[in-house]
């Protein structure tokens, strides 16, 4: 089984779908997705505004000490599954704002 995912040069959006954003205004208190995501997403491209984040896929709730760092200016692709579960935190004093768009092939 391949361990790669190839998508089209030029990915589709999904349609009837929306730009989601989470703003992160809690450095203790978990956040997710706001939206369902549709049966035809593959993918969410998102980026990471304003100040760091902090995520985790498992379904356990985000601290400060655990889960991945997401830093600001930088743009992330996950598949659809891992952040169905996911739980967000900002990773400091500072909103931490996360744009989320979704795709298909």
């Amino acid at each position: 089984m391949p361990n790669s995912f190839v998508t089209n040069l030029y990915p589709k959006p999904t349609p009837g779908t929306t730009m989601e954003t989470i703003a992160l205004d809690s450095d203790s208190t978990p956040e997710g997705k706001t939206t369902t995501y549709s049966s035809l997403t593959k993918y969410i491209a998102m980026d990471v505004q304003d100040a760091d984040a902090r995520v985790r896929f498992d379904g356990t709730a985000v601290s400060q000490s655990t889960g991945h760092r997401l830093y600001a200016g930088r743009s992330y692709t996950f598949s659809k599954v891992a952040l169905e579960n996911a739980s967000f935190i900002r990773a400091g004093s500072t909103t931490s704002n996360l744009y989320l768009t979704e795709f298909t092939d």
